[in-house]
Protein backbone atom coordinates (compact mmCIF):
# COMPACT_ATOMS: atom_id res chain seq x y z
CA UNK A 1 0.00 0.00 0.00
CA UNK A 2 0.90 4.11 -0.37
CA UNK A 3 2.58 4.90 2.79
CA UNK A 4 1.53 8.34 3.03
CA UNK A 5 -1.88 10.28 2.61
CA UNK A 6 -2.99 12.91 -0.07
CA UNK A 7 -4.74 16.21 0.69
CA UNK A 8 -7.88 16.62 -0.74
CA UNK A 9 -6.78 19.90 -2.76
CA UNK A 10 -3.39 17.84 -4.23
CA UNK A 11 -4.21 19.37 -7.66
CA UNK A 12 -4.41 23.18 -7.07
CA UNK A 13 -1.76 22.46 -4.24
CA UNK A 14 0.61 21.12 -6.95
CA UNK A 15 -0.65 24.32 -8.95
CA UNK A 16 0.94 26.50 -6.17
CA UNK A 17 3.87 24.68 -5.99
CA UNK A 18 5.22 24.95 -9.67
CA UNK A 19 3.97 29.11 -9.42
CA UNK A 20 6.24 29.53 -7.04
CA UNK A 21 9.23 31.56 -8.88
CA UNK A 22 12.00 31.01 -6.01
CA UNK A 23 11.53 27.58 -5.63
CA UNK A 24 14.22 25.94 -7.53
CA UNK A 25 16.91 23.66 -7.40
CA UNK A 26 19.87 25.74 -6.62
CA UNK A 27 20.40 26.88 -3.01
CA UNK A 28 21.06 29.82 -1.12
CA UNK A 29 22.98 30.52 2.00
CA UNK A 30 19.36 31.68 3.52
CA UNK A 31 17.89 28.69 3.48
CA UNK A 32 21.06 26.91 4.90
CA UNK A 33 21.06 29.35 7.91
CA UNK A 34 17.07 28.73 8.45
CA UNK A 35 18.29 25.33 8.61
CA UNK A 36 20.95 25.50 10.55
CA UNK A 37 18.70 27.35 13.03
CA UNK A 38 15.84 24.83 13.18
CA UNK A 39 18.59 22.02 14.03
CA UNK A 40 20.57 23.80 16.72
CA UNK A 41 16.85 24.97 17.82
CA UNK A 42 15.56 21.68 18.65
CA UNK A 43 19.28 19.91 18.92
CA UNK A 44 18.84 17.75 16.08
CA UNK A 45 22.13 16.99 13.32
CA UNK A 46 19.89 17.52 10.95
CA UNK A 47 17.42 19.27 9.49
CA UNK A 48 16.11 20.30 5.98
CA UNK A 49 13.82 22.01 3.59
CA UNK A 50 11.53 19.82 1.89
CA UNK A 51 9.35 20.54 -1.39
CA UNK A 52 6.44 17.72 -1.51
CA UNK A 53 5.54 17.05 -5.52
CA UNK A 54 2.95 14.61 -7.18
CA UNK A 55 4.92 11.65 -5.93
CA UNK A 56 8.37 12.70 -5.02
CA UNK A 57 10.27 15.05 -2.43
CA UNK A 58 13.01 17.27 -2.91
CA UNK A 59 15.06 19.41 -0.86
CA UNK A 60 15.95 23.04 -1.05
CA UNK A 61 18.09 23.28 1.76
CA UNK A 62 20.01 20.14 3.86
CA UNK A 63 22.21 20.17 6.61
CA UNK A 64 23.56 17.47 8.36
CA UNK A 65 24.06 14.56 5.73
CA UNK A 66 23.20 14.64 2.13
CA UNK A 67 19.60 13.88 0.74
CA UNK A 68 18.73 12.83 -2.81
CA UNK A 69 15.24 13.73 -4.20
CA UNK A 70 13.07 10.70 -3.22
CA UNK A 71 9.80 8.69 -3.31
CA UNK A 72 7.27 10.39 -1.00
CA UNK A 73 6.70 7.12 0.39
CA UNK A 74 10.72 7.27 1.80
CA UNK A 75 10.20 10.95 3.61
CA UNK A 76 7.68 12.46 6.84
CA UNK A 77 6.52 15.38 4.90
CA UNK A 78 3.71 14.24 3.44
CA UNK A 79 2.24 13.64 6.35
CA UNK A 80 2.98 16.93 7.59
CA UNK A 81 1.58 18.89 5.05
CA UNK A 82 -2.09 17.65 5.53
CA UNK A 83 -3.25 20.25 7.88
CA UNK A 84 -1.46 23.67 9.49
CA UNK A 85 -0.22 22.18 12.67
CA UNK A 86 3.21 21.21 13.31
CA UNK A 87 4.40 17.50 13.14
CA UNK A 88 6.05 16.19 16.45
CA UNK A 89 6.65 12.63 16.85
CA UNK A 90 9.22 11.61 19.23
CA UNK A 91 9.78 8.34 19.21
CA UNK A 92 8.91 7.18 14.98
CA UNK A 93 9.49 3.64 16.09
CA UNK A 94 6.38 3.88 18.86
CA UNK A 95 4.09 5.30 16.37
CA UNK A 96 1.70 3.15 14.11
CA UNK A 97 1.63 5.62 11.21
CA UNK A 98 6.04 4.85 10.85
CA UNK A 99 7.12 2.02 12.73
CA UNK A 100 6.84 0.21 9.38
CA UNK A 101 8.48 3.21 7.31
CA UNK A 102 11.72 2.45 5.35
CA UNK A 103 13.59 5.25 6.72
CA UNK A 104 12.54 3.80 10.67
CA UNK A 105 12.27 0.30 10.48
CA UNK A 106 16.16 -1.99 10.85
CA UNK A 107 17.77 -2.05 8.12
CA UNK A 108 17.76 1.92 6.96
CA UNK A 109 19.10 5.01 8.84
CA UNK A 110 16.31 3.89 11.99
CA UNK A 111 15.55 7.22 11.90
CA UNK A 112 13.29 8.31 15.66
CA UNK A 113 12.43 12.14 16.05
CA UNK A 114 10.88 14.01 13.80
CA UNK A 115 9.71 17.73 14.20
CA UNK A 116 8.06 19.72 11.35
CA UNK A 117 6.10 22.65 10.50
CA UNK A 118 4.38 22.85 7.01
CA UNK A 119 5.39 25.73 5.13
CA UNK A 120 2.16 27.50 3.75
CA UNK A 121 2.04 29.97 1.31
CA UNK A 122 0.04 33.35 1.59
CA UNK A 123 -2.46 31.35 -1.11
CA UNK A 124 -3.04 28.80 2.34
CA UNK A 125 -1.32 26.00 0.27
CA UNK A 126 0.89 23.86 1.97
CA UNK A 127 3.87 23.12 -0.43
CA UNK A 128 6.68 21.35 2.29
CA UNK A 129 7.85 21.25 5.67
CA UNK A 130 10.81 22.54 7.67
CA UNK A 131 11.81 19.71 10.05
CA UNK A 132 14.69 18.33 11.84
CA UNK A 133 15.33 14.90 12.12
CA UNK A 134 17.48 12.38 14.48
CA UNK A 135 18.69 8.95 14.91
CA UNK A 136 17.73 9.15 18.84
CA UNK A 137 13.98 9.64 20.36
CA UNK A 138 13.50 13.19 22.43
CA UNK A 139 11.04 14.52 24.39
CA UNK A 140 8.66 16.22 23.24
CA UNK A 141 9.85 20.23 22.35
CA UNK A 142 8.68 23.06 24.93
CA UNK A 143 5.57 25.63 23.29
CA UNK A 144 8.73 27.98 22.65
CA UNK A 145 11.15 25.84 20.89
CA UNK A 146 7.38 24.93 18.57
CA UNK A 147 6.46 29.00 18.07
CA UNK A 148 10.71 29.47 17.15
CA UNK A 149 10.22 26.58 14.83
CA UNK A 150 7.15 27.84 13.23
CA UNK A 151 8.45 31.70 13.00
CA UNK A 152 11.34 29.77 10.62
CA UNK A 153 9.16 28.01 8.18
CA UNK A 154 6.90 31.72 7.89
CA UNK A 155 10.47 33.29 7.15
CA UNK A 156 11.40 30.28 4.61
CA UNK A 157 8.06 31.03 2.87
CA UNK A 158 8.72 34.78 2.81
CA UNK A 159 11.91 34.36 1.18
CA UNK A 160 10.61 32.48 -1.60
CA UNK A 161 7.03 34.33 -2.26
CA UNK A 162 9.08 37.84 -2.33
CA UNK A 163 8.72 38.53 -6.27
CA UNK A 164 5.46 36.31 -6.10
CA UNK A 165 3.10 37.51 -9.21
CA UNK A 166 -0.38 37.58 -8.02
CA UNK A 167 -2.17 36.72 -11.69
CA UNK A 168 -1.25 32.57 -10.79
CA UNK A 169 -2.60 33.24 -7.49
CA UNK A 170 -5.93 34.46 -8.88
CA UNK A 171 -6.47 31.79 -11.20
CA UNK A 172 -5.78 29.32 -8.51
CA UNK A 173 -8.19 30.17 -6.12
CA UNK A 174 -10.78 30.10 -8.74
CA UNK A 175 -9.77 27.00 -9.97
CA UNK A 176 -9.57 25.33 -6.31
CA UNK A 177 -12.72 26.85 -5.44
CA UNK A 178 -14.55 25.03 -8.89
CA UNK A 179 -13.26 22.08 -7.82
CA UNK A 180 -13.98 21.94 -4.27
CA UNK A 181 -17.29 23.18 -4.82
CA UNK A 182 -17.84 20.42 -7.58
CA UNK A 183 -16.77 17.70 -5.48
CA UNK A 184 -18.82 18.75 -2.19
CA UNK A 185 -21.85 19.25 -3.90
CA UNK A 186 -21.89 16.24 -4.65
CA UNK A 187 -21.13 15.27 -0.83
CA UNK A 188 -24.22 17.16 0.23
CA UNK A 189 -25.93 15.46 -2.99
CA UNK A 190 -25.62 11.68 -1.09
CA UNK A 191 -27.45 12.28 1.64
CA UNK A 192 -30.56 14.09 -0.32
CA UNK A 193 -30.86 11.60 -3.13
CA UNK A 194 -31.49 8.70 -0.67
CA UNK A 195 -33.83 11.27 0.97
CA UNK A 196 -35.83 12.25 -2.39
CA UNK A 197 -35.87 8.48 -3.01
CA UNK A 198 -37.54 7.86 0.46
CA UNK A 199 -39.88 10.56 0.29
CA UNK A 200 -41.02 9.24 -3.44
CA UNK A 201 -41.81 5.65 -1.85
CA UNK A 202 -43.40 7.39 0.91
CA UNK A 203 -45.82 9.08 -1.85
CA UNK A 204 -46.53 6.49 -4.00
CA UNK A 205 -47.21 3.69 -1.08
CA UNK A 206 -49.02 6.14 0.89
CA UNK A 207 -52.42 4.30 0.99
CA UNK A 208 -51.33 1.58 2.03
CA UNK A 209 -50.12 2.90 5.13
CA UNK A 210 -46.81 3.88 7.16
CA UNK A 211 -43.43 2.46 6.05
CA UNK A 212 -41.39 2.32 9.36
CA UNK A 213 -38.28 1.65 7.59
CA UNK A 214 -38.79 4.68 4.76
CA UNK A 215 -39.13 7.03 7.46
CA UNK A 216 -35.95 6.16 9.18
CA UNK A 217 -34.05 6.04 5.99
CA UNK A 218 -35.31 9.83 5.68
CA UNK A 219 -34.95 10.92 9.08
CA UNK A 220 -31.30 9.36 9.22
CA UNK A 221 -30.02 11.15 5.34
CA UNK A 222 -31.61 14.28 6.84
CA UNK A 223 -29.15 13.95 10.41
CA UNK A 224 -26.24 12.84 8.06
CA UNK A 225 -26.85 15.97 5.99
CA UNK A 226 -27.00 18.02 8.81
CA UNK A 227 -23.68 16.51 10.01
CA UNK A 228 -21.33 17.00 6.89
CA UNK A 229 -22.90 20.87 6.75
CA UNK A 230 -21.66 21.23 10.14
CA UNK A 231 -18.22 19.23 8.85
CA UNK A 232 -17.89 20.98 5.63
CA UNK A 233 -18.33 25.01 7.91
CA UNK A 234 -15.42 23.51 10.56
CA UNK A 235 -13.06 20.99 8.71
CA UNK A 236 -13.13 22.73 4.89
CA UNK A 237 -11.34 26.00 3.09
CA UNK A 238 -12.75 26.65 -0.31
CA UNK A 239 -10.29 29.22 -0.66
CA UNK A 240 -8.01 26.62 -1.07
CA UNK A 241 -10.13 24.15 -2.60
CA UNK A 242 -9.19 21.84 1.17
CA UNK A 243 -11.50 19.50 2.91
CA UNK A 244 -9.57 18.51 6.40
CA UNK A 245 -10.14 15.31 8.05
CA UNK A 246 -11.58 15.14 11.85
CA UNK A 247 -9.48 11.96 13.26
CA UNK A 248 -10.86 9.94 15.83
CA UNK A 249 -11.38 6.67 17.77
CA UNK A 250 -14.55 5.31 16.07
CA UNK A 251 -16.22 2.19 15.72
CA UNK A 252 -16.31 0.62 12.23
CA UNK A 253 -19.04 -1.72 12.35
CA UNK A 254 -21.14 0.84 13.61
CA UNK A 255 -20.61 2.82 10.63
CA UNK A 256 -20.75 -0.44 8.01
CA UNK A 257 -24.24 -1.23 9.96
CA UNK A 258 -25.85 2.48 9.55
CA UNK A 259 -24.83 2.41 6.05
CA UNK A 260 -26.39 -0.95 4.95
CA UNK A 261 -29.32 -0.55 7.23
CA UNK A 262 -30.41 2.46 4.75
CA UNK A 263 -33.30 1.67 2.28
CA UNK A 264 -31.72 2.97 -1.40
CA UNK A 265 -34.89 3.99 -3.43
CA UNK A 266 -34.15 3.68 -7.09
CA UNK A 267 -35.61 5.72 -9.61
CA UNK A 268 -38.04 3.39 -10.58
CA UNK A 269 -39.51 3.28 -7.15
CA UNK A 270 -38.31 0.08 -6.74
CA UNK A 271 -36.35 -0.49 -3.55
CA UNK A 272 -32.46 -2.74 -2.93
CA UNK A 273 -30.97 -3.79 0.25
CA UNK A 274 -27.58 -4.16 1.38
CA UNK A 275 -26.14 -7.71 2.52
CA UNK A 276 -23.42 -6.76 5.35
CA UNK A 277 -20.87 -8.86 6.01
CA UNK A 278 -18.33 -7.78 8.44
CA UNK A 279 -14.96 -9.80 9.13
CA UNK A 280 -12.65 -7.48 10.15
CA UNK A 281 -11.85 -8.39 13.73
CA UNK A 282 -11.77 -4.73 15.01
CA UNK A 283 -13.21 -2.87 17.90
CA UNK A 284 -12.01 0.83 16.97
CA UNK A 285 -10.15 2.84 13.70
CA UNK A 286 -8.64 6.37 13.99
CA UNK A 287 -10.19 7.82 10.84
CA UNK A 288 -13.07 10.72 10.07
CA UNK A 289 -16.17 8.12 10.59
CA UNK A 290 -18.03 10.90 8.49
CA UNK A 291 -15.73 10.93 5.37
CA UNK A 292 -15.48 7.32 5.47
CA UNK A 293 -19.48 6.22 6.44
CA UNK A 294 -19.88 9.37 2.93
CA UNK A 295 -17.39 7.35 0.97
CA UNK A 296 -18.81 3.72 1.24
CA UNK A 297 -22.20 4.95 1.12
CA UNK A 298 -21.44 6.90 -2.10
CA UNK A 299 -20.45 3.67 -3.30
CA UNK A 300 -23.19 1.62 -2.36
CA UNK A 301 -25.53 4.30 -4.28
CA UNK A 302 -23.52 4.23 -6.95
CA UNK A 303 -24.36 0.44 -6.99
CA UNK A 304 -27.64 0.62 -6.09
CA UNK A 305 -28.54 3.12 -9.13
CA UNK A 306 -25.87 1.57 -11.81
CA UNK A 307 -25.52 -1.74 -10.41
CA UNK A 308 -27.22 -5.46 -10.29
CA UNK A 309 -29.75 -6.41 -7.64
CA UNK A 310 -27.68 -8.37 -5.25
CA UNK A 311 -25.56 -6.21 -3.41
CA UNK A 312 -23.11 -6.84 -0.81
CA UNK A 313 -21.13 -4.73 1.67
CA UNK A 314 -17.54 -6.69 2.80
CA UNK A 315 -15.12 -6.20 5.04
CA UNK A 316 -11.58 -7.65 5.38
CA UNK A 317 -8.35 -7.88 6.57
CA UNK A 318 -5.11 -8.77 5.07
CA UNK A 319 -2.27 -10.41 7.08
CA UNK A 320 -0.63 -6.64 7.22
CA UNK A 321 -3.56 -5.35 8.99
CA UNK A 322 -4.91 -3.75 6.10
CA UNK A 323 -8.48 -3.22 6.01
CA UNK A 324 -10.77 -3.32 3.17
CA UNK A 325 -14.21 -2.33 2.62
CA UNK A 326 -15.52 -3.80 -0.27
CA UNK A 327 -19.05 -3.07 -2.35
CA UNK A 328 -19.81 -5.80 -4.58
CA UNK A 329 -22.93 -6.41 -6.87
CA UNK A 330 -23.82 -8.54 -9.80
CA UNK A 331 -23.72 -6.03 -12.26
CA UNK A 332 -21.10 -5.51 -15.39
CA UNK A 333 -19.73 -2.68 -17.15
CA UNK A 334 -20.42 -1.43 -20.43
CA UNK A 335 -17.91 -1.40 -22.76
CA UNK A 336 -17.95 2.93 -22.66
CA UNK A 337 -16.20 2.95 -19.51
CA UNK A 338 -12.68 3.35 -18.99
CA UNK A 339 -11.97 2.20 -15.19
CA UNK A 340 -8.33 3.33 -15.84
CA UNK A 341 -9.41 7.63 -16.06
CA UNK A 342 -10.92 6.96 -12.40
CA UNK A 343 -7.34 7.67 -11.54
CA UNK A 344 -6.80 10.65 -13.06
CA UNK A 345 -7.60 14.47 -11.62
CA UNK A 346 -11.63 14.62 -11.47
CA UNK A 347 -12.43 11.75 -13.94
CA UNK A 348 -15.72 10.40 -13.86
CA UNK A 349 -15.22 6.96 -15.95
CA UNK A 350 -14.85 7.91 -19.18
CA UNK A 351 -17.85 10.33 -20.68
CA UNK A 352 -20.74 11.22 -18.76
CA UNK A 353 -22.76 9.81 -21.31
CA UNK A 354 -22.22 6.46 -20.31
CA UNK A 355 -21.77 6.76 -16.78
CA UNK A 356 -24.88 4.97 -16.17
CA UNK A 357 -24.13 1.63 -16.75
CA UNK A 358 -24.84 -1.67 -15.32
CA UNK A 359 -21.98 -1.67 -12.95
CA UNK A 360 -21.96 0.71 -10.21
CA UNK A 361 -20.04 3.51 -11.41
CA UNK A 362 -20.86 7.30 -11.15
CA UNK A 363 -20.30 10.66 -9.91
CA UNK A 364 -19.49 9.42 -6.62
CA UNK A 365 -16.13 7.80 -7.29
CA UNK A 366 -13.82 10.47 -7.63
CA UNK A 367 -14.84 12.25 -4.05
CA UNK A 368 -14.57 8.69 -2.36
CA UNK A 369 -11.00 7.94 -4.02
CA UNK A 370 -10.12 11.87 -2.80
CA UNK A 371 -11.69 10.91 0.83
CA UNK A 372 -9.87 7.56 1.02
CA UNK A 373 -6.55 8.99 0.10
CA UNK A 374 -6.36 11.62 2.67
CA UNK A 375 -6.96 8.65 4.94
CA UNK A 376 -3.33 7.41 3.48
CA UNK A 377 -5.43 4.68 1.68
CA UNK A 378 -6.23 3.07 -1.86
CA UNK A 379 -9.42 2.73 -4.02
CA UNK A 380 -9.75 0.81 -6.58
CA UNK A 381 -12.83 -0.73 -9.19
CA UNK A 382 -12.68 -3.94 -10.38
CA UNK A 383 -15.11 -5.26 -13.47
CA UNK A 384 -15.71 -8.81 -14.19
CA UNK A 385 -18.20 -10.65 -16.54
CA UNK A 386 -20.30 -11.26 -14.16
CA UNK A 387 -20.12 -8.54 -11.17
CA UNK A 388 -18.19 -5.57 -9.99
CA UNK A 389 -16.43 -4.70 -7.02
CA UNK A 390 -15.43 -1.49 -5.67
CA UNK A 391 -12.48 -1.30 -2.75
CA UNK A 392 -11.35 0.73 -0.54
CA UNK A 393 -7.73 0.05 1.50
CA UNK A 394 -7.08 1.62 4.46
CA UNK A 395 -3.96 1.46 6.11
CA UNK A 396 -3.20 -0.67 9.17
CA UNK A 397 -1.98 1.65 10.98
CA UNK A 398 -5.75 2.91 11.33
CA UNK A 399 -5.79 0.54 13.89
CA UNK A 400 -3.27 0.07 15.62
CA UNK A 401 -3.10 3.94 16.04
CA UNK A 402 -6.98 3.62 17.43
CA UNK A 403 -6.04 0.99 19.69
CA UNK A 404 -2.84 2.77 21.34
CA UNK A 405 -5.09 5.73 21.94
CA UNK A 406 -7.74 3.41 23.60
CA UNK A 407 -4.85 2.28 25.95
CA UNK A 408 -4.03 5.40 26.91
CA UNK A 409 -7.52 6.34 27.57
CA UNK A 410 -8.41 3.04 29.44
CA UNK A 411 -8.32 3.70 33.38
CA UNK A 412 -5.72 2.77 35.53
CA UNK A 413 -6.31 -0.52 37.36
CA UNK A 414 -6.50 0.56 41.01
CA UNK A 415 -5.38 -2.17 43.62
CA UNK A 416 -7.72 -3.54 45.82
CA UNK A 417 -7.05 -3.38 50.01
CA UNK A 418 -5.34 -7.18 50.18
CA UNK A 419 -2.95 -5.82 47.51
CA UNK A 420 -2.15 -2.91 49.26
CA UNK A 421 -1.77 -4.87 51.99
CA UNK A 422 0.89 -7.38 50.28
Amino acid sequence: MRTYPIPFNEEARLRAVFDIPGLTAQNEALFDTICEAARTLLDCPIAHISVVEEDSQWYKSVVGMHLDPMPKDTGFCAHTIMSDAPMIVPDLSKDARFERHPMVAKGGPEARYYAGVPLILSSGHRFGSLCALDLKPHEYPSEKQIALLTDLGRIVVAALERSQPEAPEVQQVKTAQSTFLTLVGHELRTPLTVLFGSLKLLEATASAGTNPTLIHSARRSVDHLTKLIETILSYSNASTGELRLNEQNCDLAAILSAVAGLQFPTTDAAAKTVTLRDTVMLDTLHVDAEQIELAVTALVLNAVMHGGTDITLETFQDMDGNIEISVRDNGSFDDHVELAELYKPFVVGGSLDHRATKGGLGLGLPLTRKLVEMHGGDFEVHAEADHSRAVIRLPAWRGKTAMIQAAKMAPATVPDARQKLI
